[in-house]
């Protein structure tokens, strides 16, 4: 996404994310704005610092960011890069993973250091239960999870890949069981959009991220209500994704323009549909970069409540304040990474 100029920022803002973010872009909080990313960009440039930001942070950390994007292209993208210092905008587990895949090469800092209901879900002494108790059991980590989680793990995927990964692993293990975890939304939708012989083989741990999980089916209903002529983006997390899919393929559902996509799927989705107006199913943050991106299509926030107060911890203000005094810092054990990194690149190799 391309940056925008430092003098459109408040008309920008307050046409893409005012419904957002209701009274948040005032002319003078966007100077405010506008002076510390004048800063930031100096101090930036200056230490060498490469600047991303996640799909739901804030507007103004999306437009300081050199790239935008989901959780594990942000640390590909990363990986590519010579920077020896990375500011991560988006929760501790996305740090952790770009730490893990760059290594020693760069450090890596991050605003604040937000957790996840997602990951605060996962209870490492019950996966280590599962385990002993199926010895030749499979272990399938979602890519957001912590390093930890990781280096447990056999095979880390996301919500691009899921059902792949899982088709692959079943594929590759006949007959043994699966874990997978932590969001059992997430893994129900990859059951029904895989291959998998014996889907009984596959236990679904039981996390979910509670942004998501409150995006149910009375959400969906009076969000086409709203907007009855719009295309639905649902990412596969969401409370009633199993569900609705499982409506939507045995053709009666009322979710017949429903899409189960990632967020950077939304994204390829909206631009090569036909439809011009979206319900986007996911943290609103998404919402301002389809519409920034494409600004020609129309979308809709699911909800009001799609807001993930952990993501919106990161703020342009605690960013210089990282950039001027060299915190917070992510660190990762070294046989953590070691681990995390093999079930990574385990993932990398499926074709």
């Amino acid at each position: 996404m391309e940056r925008l100029p430092y003098s459109q920022w408040y008309d920008t803002f307050n046409r893409f994310a005012g419904d957002l973010y209701p009274g948040r872009y005032t002319r003078e909080y966007t100077a405010s704005l506008v002076c510390a990313a004048r800063q930031i960009s100096e101090l930036a440039e200056s230490k060498q610092s490469l600047i991303v930001a996640h799909n739901y942070q804030f507007p103004e950390l999306q437009e300081v960011a050199a790239e935008v994007g989901d959780s594990l292209g942000l640390s590909r993208y990363v990986a590519e890069q010579t920077s020896p210092r990375v500011d991560f905008c988006g929760v501790w587990f996305m740090g952790e993973t770009a730490k893990t895949i760059v290594g020693e090469r760069s450090k890596v800092y991050m605003p604040d250091k937000p957790g996840c209901s997602l990951v605060e879900s996962i209870d490492h002494a019950r996966v280590r239960a599962w385990k002993q108790k199926f010895a030749d059991g499979i272990v399938i980590s979602y890519v957001n999870t912590d390093a930890a989680t990781k280096a447990l793990s056999d095979y880390i995927c996301t919500s691009r890949n899921a059902a792949q990964v899982l088709d692959h692993a079943a594929g590759q293990n006949p007959g043994r069981r699966i874990l997978f975890l932590p969001d059992k939304f997430l893994g129900s939708v990859s059951i029904a959009q895989s291959n998998v012989v014996d889907p009984s083989l596959v236990d679904l741990y039981d996390g979910c991220c509670h942004v998501h999980a409150k995006i149910g089916e009375s959400a969906l209903e009076e969000a086409f209500e709203r907007h009855p002529e719009a295309e639905l983006l649902i990412h596969p997390e969401c409370g009633c994704a199993s569900h609705c899919m499982s409506k939507v393929m045995q053709g009666n559902s009322p979710y017949q323009k429903a899409f189960f996509l990632s967020t950077e799927g939304m994204i390829r989705h909206a631009e090569q549909s036909q439809a011009d107006e979206f319900i986007v199913g996911t943290e609103m943050g998404m919402v301002y970069r389809l519409r920034r991106q494409i600004p020609g299509k129309t979308f809709h926030p699911v909800s009001a409540d799609a807001v993930c107060e952990y993501m919106k911890m990161n703020t342009l203000e605690k960013l210089l304040d990282s950039l001027e005094r060299d915190q917070i810092e992510v660190t990762i054990e070294a046989e953590t990474a070691r681990k995390a990194q093999l079930a990574i690149d385990r993932m990398l190799s499926i074709q």
